[in-house]
């Protein structure tokens, strides 16, 4: 079952955090799927594990990108990312007891943090790397 679809309207315009966030999408509808078809924790867990691990990954891939283009609101978007990081181990913390209530806080996390973290975080990334000259290769 899917909660997100990927368009084209979520590109940032570079190929790998474009392809990570494809990832993290296909992650979070696994998620989901999971969820819906069985609430088995122990089926559960280890995919939310695979996404924490993974967006610990983008968030350090994108910041490493981000400073080679000399974004200068990385650090203000690095400080984005800690928070985010920090949100999902205590929903993980709190997922891990099998609280129901919590299954759906953490749905409900998982699909509006990507696309809200895109739309008001990455846009900003996206439109200085359109919007610069002379950009470094």
């Amino acid at each position: 079952m899917t909660i997100l679809t990927w368009n084209d309207q979520y590109c940032i315009g570079n190929a790998l955090i474009d392809e990570e966030h494809q990832a993290l999408f296909r992650l979070i509808n696994e998620f989901h799927s999971q969820w819906s078809q069985n609430h088995d924790l122990g089926t559960i867990l280890p995919i939310l594990n695979q996404l924490i691990r993974y967006s610990q990954q983008h968030f350090q891939d994108e910041e490493r990108i981000m400073e080679k283009e000399e974004y200068p609101l990385l650090e203000a978007h690095r400080k984005c990312h800690e928070k985010l990081i920090e949100d999902i181990f205590r929903l993980h913390e709190e997922f891990s007891t099998h609280n129901v209530r919590l299954e759906h806080d953490v749905q409900k996390f998982l699909k509006h943090w990507l696309v809200d973290h895109v739309i008001h975080n990455d846009y900003a990334f996206r439109d200085y790397l359109v919007g610069r000259p002379n950009r470094p290769t």
